[in-house]
């Protein structure tokens, strides 16, 4: 029975692993960030994420620099990904954001917020 129990795990995670591969989209969320102080809140942020998004989405790390802060989500449903972020977690965030999305393999990204954003949305 041990051994059937470390086999399931090991095939959970190998299941979690094939179904990363098979993601399409990056999902960024942005923000302003004009002191190293802000890094904190960047990893509590992305600990929050991790949370809410569950096994459908992942949660691909982030970057800090050059006046901003991004959180980097893979997923096949950017949108829905965006709508739990959105609904769970923005009212208690406090901070103005962009969230964006484009696909793994392409280079432009589509604005999801904010509403009537008419910016070009990039990653520095």
């Amino acid at each position: 029975l041990h051994r059937t129990q470390k086999g399931c795990a090991f095939l959970v995670r190998l299941t979690q692993t094939l179904c990363l591969l098979d993601m399409k989209y990056q999902l960024v969320l942005q923000f302003e960030a004009s002191n190293i102080d802000e890094f904190d809140q960047l990893v509590e942020l992305e600990d929050s994420f991790e949370n809410v998004l569950g096994e459908s989405h992942e949660v691909d790390g982030h970057d800090f620099g050059s006046g901003e802060m991004n959180i980097f989500i893979h997923t096949n449903e950017p949108e829905e990904a965006f709508e739990i972020i959105k609904n769970k977690l923005i009212p208690t965030m406090g901070k103005d954001f962009t969230a964006a999305f484009r696909e793994l393999s392409g280079e432009n990204y589509t604005v999801l917020w904010p509403e009537g954003f008419s910016g070009e949305f990039r990653v520095v």
